[in-house]
């Protein structure tokens, strides 16, 4: 049991984690051994997500005057928080890949990017590219436009030219 000093850490320590995470999922691991629930860490520490066990009172009091404030009636039974650091994709994409191999893992739901969402939602969003994905499209769509205009501007003055060419032969051909 931790102390009382230590519990007030724990929870400054997650809210600060909290301030600073905009995605944070939330999952039931009732029934998981600690050997799948290592897997399910190791996997989700690929993607750039963090899965903490905690008291669910602490997360309650740690959620307090942050966005996760919303879904704390999610912290109710064995819950397990993913904090995703980077791209929540990865992390539901994590999640929903676990599910097939651990039938027990509930996922209850989250915040991605300040919004609340449900189980069915982090299934969706586990189908999207990852964010990285999703500017270079972007960004290669923006691009597209430039690089048409570049080469008919190329393409206009290699005709110009060719023009060019063409009456300097004819006048070489008119003076000979």
């Amino acid at each position: 049991m931790l102390s009382k000093a230590a519990k007030n850490e724990l929870v400054q320590e997650f809210n600060n984690v909290f301030k600073a995470n905009p995605s944070v999922m939330v999952v039931e691991y009732k029934g998981l051994s600690v050997k799948e629930l290592e897997t399910l860490r190791a996997n989700l520490k690929k993607a750039d997500a963090q899965l903490k066990i905690v008291k669910n009172t602490l997360l309650r009091i740690a959620a307090k005057d942050t966005a996760i404030e919303r879904i704390n009636d999610l912290f109710d039974g064995p819950t397990a928080v993913a904090i995703c650091e980077k791209d929540a994709t990865a992390a539901a994409k994590v999640f929903v890949e676990s599910l097939k191999k651990l039938p027990l893992l509930k996922i209850k739901g989250g915040i991605v990017e300040g919004s609340v969402i449900g189980e069915s939602q982090i299934s969706d969003l586990s189908k999207l590219p990852s964010r990285q994905e999703l500017i270079s499209q972007f960004l290669g769509l923006l691009n597209s436009p430039v690089s048409n205009f570049l080469g008919t501007l190329n393409q206009l003055q290699s005709k110009l030219i060719y023009a060019l060419n063409a009456v300097k032969d004819a006048k070489e051909k008119e003076n000979s």
